[in-house]
């Protein structure tokens, strides 16, 4: 485990914040540097740590394009159980609707394609924590949904996630 959580979620946010290619201003093997610290700091996560690790790493998210690191990201916050999954991307998902909709949208239907498999549960477990949410927040999620129900994300299960 990490010496101080909160020295390693500040650095967690600095690498995670992926260069961009437009990014003129750092250096290439700069920006190689920190892809790699940060998908070295992801893998180096057991999920014994605690869930607010998971919100950490969904905190991470930070970048239109990642360069593959996002599904790092993504993959290791699992190892931290659904709920925690869940309750971290729950947490994050009205700034990420606002400012990435694309993560937003891929973390969301990685939950709605469980349904009908052994993974199901955490569509039961997505849903319940989203009833128990902030009315504005369930309104602002609940619309994102709807919206790629209709011709996005989730055309392919519409009625799957928002629904308890």
């Amino acid at each position: 485990m990490p010496p101080s959580f909160e020295r390693w979620k500040a650095e967690l946010l600095i690498v995670g914040n992926i260069v961009q290619d437009d990014d003129s201003a750092t250096p290439p093997d700069e920006a190689h540097r920190r892809f790699q610290h940060y998908c070295a700091m992801l893998d180096a996560l057991t999920g014994a740590e605690g869930a607010q690790y998971a919100l950490a790493i969904v905190q991470s998210v930070q970048a239109e394009h990642d360069y593959g690191a996002y599904q790092t990201a993504n993959r290791v916050a699992w190892r931290f159980g659904e709920t925690a999954y869940c309750a971290a991307l729950l947490h994050e998902l009205p700034r990420l609707i606002a400012s990435l909709p694309d993560w937003a949208g891929d973390f969301l239907v990685g939950i709605a394609n469980g349904a009908g498999t052994p993974s199901a549960s955490t569509i039961i477990c997505f849903n319940a924590l989203l009833a128990g949410a902030p009315s504005a927040q369930q309104a602002l999620i609940a619309a994102f949904i709807a919206q790629e129900e209709d011709d996005g994300w989730f055309a392919h299960c519409p009625g799957v996630l928002g629904h308890s």
